[in-house]
């Protein structure tokens, strides 16, 4: 029994030393995040996306960025549909003024989608209003 005991014991210590080490093993997801600029241009329904801060807890590179666009995608424009791109930066322009949902997932080099995207609501156009004095 005890022999047992040691062998279950060295696969848990084994499986520990690899999860810190970041072993293939245990891969664990990227995280996707976005920052989103408005009034990036004289167009106010035009945003800059961007998703240089998402990340790879294994200590990988982000290799795919998906990005989906809310239940009204037929309305966009140019992109009427779900992007999947290999750059963290989007320039999108939207046809109206309105309220859109963005939803960022991310794909790392083993392969491995983001469990959770990053969603946030946008409301176009964004004007700042200075404060009167």
């Amino acid at each position: 029994m005890s022999r047992v005991r040691w062998i279950v014991g060295l696969f848990v210590l084994l499986g520990v030393f690899g999860w810190i080490a970041g072993c293939d093993w245990f891969d664990r997801p990227p995280t996707a995040a976005f920052v989103v600029a408005y009034n990036v241009t004289e167009d106010l329904l035009v945003v800059d996306l961007d998703a240089s801060a998402s990340s790879d807890p294994n200590g990988g590179e982000i290799a795919e960025y998906l990005w989906t666009f809310g239940d009204d995608v037929d309305i966009l424009t140019p992109l009427a549909y779900s992007k999947l791109v290999t750059v963290p930066i989007l320039r999108v322009k939207y046809p109206t003024q309105g309220e859109y949902t963005i939803t960022l997932f991310v794909r790392d080099e083993g392969g491995t989608i983001s469990k959770t995207g990053q969603t946030e609501t946008i409301v176009l156009p964004n004007i700042v209003v200075d404060p009167t004095p």
